[in-house]
């Protein structure tokens, strides 16, 4: 039966060891021969790895089902009992399952190949998004699955998709603040870069909006288009300069935007794995909860508007519904490369594997 049950591993060794190795030369092949072939969303191409868990839980599967049939016969009146057709059809089933659910998450991630260039000449502002990167963005108080900076990063990337034209640059700050993207219309580079942004970025701690938003100004380009600066940020500590940098970039006509992230209820700021908690000096289990009173000043002050994250969602439409009453700047003419989209191949070859999956539980 031991041996039996080693067909059934095999048969999904070989076929995994098929999938990577052809899934390789593929990706090779389109990476350097195919012109700008991407993934629209890159991001999902990780699942194919978190989907290997099925492999764990239907080799336990099998080790349970063995420990159940030995309470009733020795091996080797199992062997007789259990034919290793049995077994290798459990190996194929479970092989094409898997392969299925492998070719439709490729196809949730959308390949693309480049198709051809279009120019055309683009109007917007110029914005730069402020994100809040200290430790207490950690805190899940908006949602249990999510914590305030991961709420933060969705919103942004539901506001890229609201854009048409503008311009966007995102400046990270804690206890300090820096240009991390520099002002862009590439939607998909700052939706690829906002995925590694975290904490442990930034070396000092702290929630320095006013040097965000100093940083903020001088990262604008010199020029007369209209500017605005989002910043998300639970406001839980500030330094003194806030609103002076506030009145400072109203001053030169830029608008300022406060999105609160957090509730008005202290919370523990998780540590690690999310078990342990951050601590002061003294022992004391560090708490946090949003400053909103702070964000509404500066949001007043800066003739902008503020907004509270309520769960996951930030109401990034009042926002924009408000900055799309800004005069637009024609920019320089822009090359943008079309893309064709080729996850229907994908999503074929899934099927034919699901297909295949019910014809050897129906006829062998």
């Amino acid at each position: 039966m031991k041996k039996n049950c080693l067909h059934s591993v095999l048969v999904i060794l070989i076929f995994e060891i098929l999938f990577w190795g052809i899934g390789y030369f593929v990706y090779q092949h389109f990476t350097t021969q195919v012109e700008e072939f991407r993934f629209e969303n890159s991001e999902f191409v990780y699942y194919l790895l978190g989907a290997r868990i099925l492999i764990l839980l239907f080799m336990l599967s099998l080790f349970i089902k063995k420990r159940r049939l030995k309470k009733y016969a020795s091996d080797s009146v199992l062997d007789k009992m259990t034919k290793n057709k049995s077994w290798l059809k459990q190996g194929f089933r479970f092989s094409f399952l898997l392969l299925a659910i492998s070719f439709f998450i490729i196809a949730w991630s959308n390949p693309q190949f480049g198709k051809d260039e279009k120019k055309m000449k683009t109007s917007g502002i110029d914005m730069m998004v402020c994100l809040d990167v200290s430790n207490s963005m950690l805190a899940k108080d908006l949602s249990g699955n999510m914590n305030r900076l991961e709420v933060a990063k969705l919103a942004i990337k539901n506001l890229l998709r609201q854009l048409k034209g503008d311009r966007v640059g995102v400046v990270v700050f804690a206890g300090s603040a820096y240009n991390y993207i520099p002002i862009t219309n590439d939607y998909d580079y700052i939706k690829l870069e906002l995925m590694s942004i975290n904490p442990g970025m930034m070396s000092t701690q702290g929630t320095a909006i006013g040097a965000a938003i100093e940083t903020a100004m001088t990262s604008f380009e010199e020029n007369k288009t209209n500017k605005a600066i989002l910043v998300f940020t639970d406001g839980e500590t500030h330094e003194d300069n806030a609103i002076k940098a506030t009145k400072l970039a109203t001053k030169k006509g830029v608008k300022i935007y406060t999105i609160g992230m957090g509730t008005n209820k202290s919370v523990p700021i998780p540590k690690g794995n999310g078990n342990q908690f951050h601590k002061d000096k003294n022992g004391n289990t560090v708490l946090t909860k949003l400053n909103e009173k702070m964000l509404k000043d500066i949001a007043s002050k800066g003739n902008g508007e503020y907004v509270r994250a309520q769960r996951t969602k930030v109401d990034t439409e009042r926002i924009i519904k408000d900055i799309s009453g800004m005069e637009k700047t024609k920019f320089k003419e822009k090359t943008f490369l079309e893309y064709e989209d080729r996850f229907q191949w994908f999503l074929g070859i899934g099927l034919l594997f699901l297909l295949l999956n019910g014809f050897v539980y129906k006829y062998f």
